[in-house]
């Protein structure tokens, strides 16, 4: 009787307990997984064309069907949005920024030098890698609008590494 008690009192208390798992399962049909990063730009194919340089990103279907927005594949059904509109309020630093984790970090940093992009180290060494806290190597450097981003030589993801 004592436990029933007890048990009657605790029902209430358990059954408002916050969902462990607010957004779905491994298996679930509510993953959350990243989609599309946009930025807005100044000029839309100058950014194109510098995306497409630097990464060899290849244009896809624009959804929208605006002639200011152009999308441009991340992979594994991920986007990057251009959009050319007003940036006047727009306030950019490098701890904002996009990462892209490549397989061949050295071959990405000597395409960097061959297009002759500046790129940095975090604490702002040009020309110049450096290692995470992780171990993973990393550059930073700017697009044509002054969008920060991070080029990295893969993050461990699942107990398993990127390609070295």
């Amino acid at each position: 009787m004592r436990y029933l008690l007890l048990f009657s009192l605790l029902l209430p208390l358990l059954s408002c307990s916050p969902r462990l798992d607010p957004f779905g399962t491994e298996t679930g049909d509510y993953l959350a997984s990243f989609d599309h990063y946009a930025i807005n730009v100044e000029n839309l194919n100058r950014s194109i064309d510098f995306y497409q340089q630097v990464f060899g990103l290849d244009e896809v279907h624009n959804g929208t069907g605006k002639e200011n927005i152009r999308w441009l594949s991340l992979g594994a059904g991920m986007a990057l949005h251009v959009i050319e509109t007003d940036r006047s309020q727009l306030r950019l630093q490098k701890g904002v920024h996009m990462a892209i984790s490549v397989g061949r970090f050295d071959e990405f940093v000597e395409h960097l030098r061959d297009i002759e992009l500046p790129f940095e180290t975090w604490q702002g060494v040009a020309l110049e890698s450096n290692d995470r806290p992780d171990g993973v190597r990393q550059v930073y450097f700017q697009d044509p609008d002054g969008y920060w981003i991070e080029v990295n030589n893969g993050r461990i993801l699942f107990g398993k590494p990127a390609l070295p």
